[in-house]
């Protein structure tokens, strides 16, 4: 059941949606001006419009999303706190936003699901970050089952500059995989157009959008291949979709027909850019989990 506070407004004539989002630092105003239309918050037992002048003694009833335990803190998962930003290290599985369209406008959809990376960070924003932003400081993202380096704003100025950066592909991605087989080649580029087909899978496509891959092999040993991979492109499912084209999936990728593993075996293992307000030169990592080596212990090792 969802919980419900009330508060006794103290104050002199205020607009209802500001006193609100005061109240609910967690929420940005879209988000408290959604619950409003809604009936989720209403005056003294009625439904009003955000914009309800408050007086002195009227009555406030918030009925908060329900909202799942959060197994995470966003503290565990931070790798650097900034003025502008913060980097985290996201665990695989879990999802960075919820499946719903509608989760930047509707509480609900954010708390009420499972966890997410958003959840966690509206749960308990970090020191100067800014609830009124859109998508929740998001600028880029990684699949639920891809691990590692995020990065995430604390201010609209930010993330719209860092959101042009990764549009002009000025963001360099490096990331760690394991292949499904010995790939021959020490390195090389993958220039491999990627479109949905019918059926809605992505895949590599003459009729799709220019997608580019450069690689690098650390190791092979066994059947498999632990390789460095650097997308000058950024397409959804792009690292998965050239290295199964290539005939070297990734291990742990069902979709791509890669042998099964305990999950995905891809990583955001390092981001290089210049701030885009400073100018100054960033550079973060998130260390190879556990999980990942330990894969690769077994499938090296297997006889």
């Amino acid at each position: 059941m969802p919980d419900k506070k009330t508060l006794e407004f103290a104050g002199y004539s205020r607009r209802l949606d500001i006193f609100a989002t005061d109240e609910l630092p967690q929420f940005s105003r879209a988000m408290v001006q959604k619950m409003i239309k809604d009936g989720k918050i209403t005056v003294n037992g009625k439904k009003v419009k955000p914009s309800w002048p408050l007086q002195t003694g009227e009555k406030v009833e918030i009925e908060m999303p329900a909202a799942q335990a959060q197994k995470t803190a966003l503290a565990d998962l931070l790798i650097a706190d900034g003025k502008d930003y913060f980097v985290i290290n996201k665990p695989a599985g879990m999802l960075v936003h919820p499946q719903s369209p509608v989760w930047e406008t509707h509480p609900e959809a954010v708390f009420a699901t499972e966890e997410t990376l958003v959840s966690l960070i509206l749960a308990c924003p970090p020191k100067g970050f800014d609830p009124a932003m859109a998508r929740a400081g998001l600028v880029h993202r990684l699949d639920r089952e891809t691990s590692g380096v995020m990065l995430l704003a604390k201010n609209a100025a930010f993330q719209t500059a860092m959101t042009e950066l990764f549009a002009h592909r000025e963001v360099h991605k490096t990331y760690h995989s394991i292949a499904c087989g010995e790939i021959p080649d020490d390195e090389g580029t993958i220039d491999v157009p990627i479109g949905r087909v019918a059926g809605g899978k992505i895949k590599a496509s003459d009729v799709g959008r220019e997608a580019v891959t450069d690689y690098k092999v650390l190791q092979r040993q066994n059947g498999f291949t632990y390789v460095e991979l650097y997308p000058r492109t950024g397409r959804t499912n792009q690292l998965r979709v050239h290295l199964s084209w290539l005939g070297y999936p990734v291990l742990g990728d069902w979709l791509y027909k890669g042998a099964t593993a305990e999950r995905l075996m891809l990583h955001a293992r390092k981001l290089d850019f210049k701030h885009p307000l400073t100018g100054r030169k960033m550079h973060f990592e998130a260390p190879v989990p556990a999980d990942f080596e330990a894969a690769w212990q077994r499938v090296t090792q297997a006889e």
